[in-house]
């Protein structure tokens, strides 16, 4: 499979904008029934945590845990509780980041044997030190930032540490020892380590797989095309069919990570033969998900596979999900445009 580069593309989009600008004006902006689910997920988490009901967090993250409630692209209902209970956005001023902290210790000091609220700390000190860090290249992180960052982690690490002694478990604490274990630059057979206790207690948490793709890239601690062979091994691991939609919903789950034009050019070693597989079979599942279908249409357009495209957005018609093109709609309309050839 051969694919277009990143210069042709923004040539495509400088041609088109003019017809864009006209064409988005039909477009349907929806948000999805699971994306309203996981917007309720969050803002209910983050309103009991505000309010201090914390008995309610404990039965919600409990709930999530049993249930093992999924999304179509593999995470489970659990991290938008998270998100919304302990996420700290990177643009929030310190003042506001410092208040939302002492409102989950508030959580952790009314509740001692809470792993929820333990985890829930460490994810907020992680978010803390990344926000310390900023989100440039290393060689952009300031002296101080670096110091902050460091501190913070290994605070958040002892939160880790103190949770992991109580009897209930839950699979976000692996989550976030990930995300510790980035920030801290484990070396790879530890970091390995660390996954591998992980999808022993919970072989279905994708987001796992999902961080371990992310530390296993050049740009972090990774070499060329490990991270893809490291998705290729995991896939086989699984049995059929079941092993293409887990490999589709890896290369999903980094289509959001991707900072490069073209997700294929960025990583030629990704199988466009299984992610197809695989996104054919969550079609057969979910035949009504436009997110699926959105989601498969992008990926179509980065791998230049325009009949595949082309039935795609005859389905998506002029709905555009939120939730995956977020306000890009000059893309949505010029990926569209490319397919339908109008």
């Amino acid at each position: 499979m051969r694919f277009a580069s990143k210069f042709v593309c923004l040539a495509l989009f400088a041609i088109a904008t003019p017809i864009l600008r006209i064409a988005a004006q039909d477009l349907v902006l929806v948000h999805t029934d699971e994306s309203k689910y996981r917007n309720a997920i969050y803002a209910e988490s983050r309103r009991q945590l505000m309010q201090g009901e914390f008995d309610a967090l404990e039965k919600s993250a409990e709930g999530f845990r049993k249930s093992k409630a999924s999304y179509f692209h593999g995470s489970w209902a659990l991290t938008s509780f998270y998100l919304g209970a302990a996420d700290i956005d990177y643009e929030t001023p310190d003042s506001e980041c410092l208040a939302f902290l002492q409102k989950i210790k508030a959580w952790a000091a009314a509740k001692p044997y809470s792993v929820t609220a333990r985890v829930a700390l460490a994810h907020a000190l992680v978010d803390y030190a990344w926000k310390a860090r900023g989100t440039g290249w290393s060689d952009s992180v300031s002296k101080s930032g670096t110091a902050l960052m460091s501190e913070r982690l290994a605070e958040a690490r002892k939160v880790l540490d103190e949770a992991k002694q109580l009897p209930t478990k839950c699979p976000a604490w692996w989550d976030v020892a990930q995300r510790v274990a980035l920030g801290q630059s484990w070396d790879k057979e530890r970091y390995m380590t660390l996954f591998k206790e992980a999808t022993t207690f919970e072989p279905s948490y994708i987001d796992f797989y999902e961080n371990a793709v992310l530390y296993l890239q050049p740009r972090w601690y990774g070499e060329e095309g490990e991270s893809e062979r490291f998705m290729e091994e995991q896939a086989n691991r699984r049995m059929g069919i079941e092993g293409d939609v887990f490999y589709a919903r890896l290369v999903w789950l980094l289509d959001w990570h991707q900072l490069d034009a073209n997700l294929f050019e960025a990583h030629p070693q990704l199988v466009w033969r299984r992610t197809v597989a695989g996104f054919n079979e969550l079609l057969r599942r979910y035949p009504d998900s436009l997110s699926a279908k959105s989601e498969f249409a992008r990926l179509c357009f980065a791998a230049r596979d325009k009949e595949r495209a082309r039935l795609l957005f005859q389905q998506i018609g002029s709905n555009m999900d939120m939730r995956i093109w977020g306000d890009h709609i000059d893309t949505f309309v010029l990926y569209r445009r490319w397919a339908l050839g109008r």
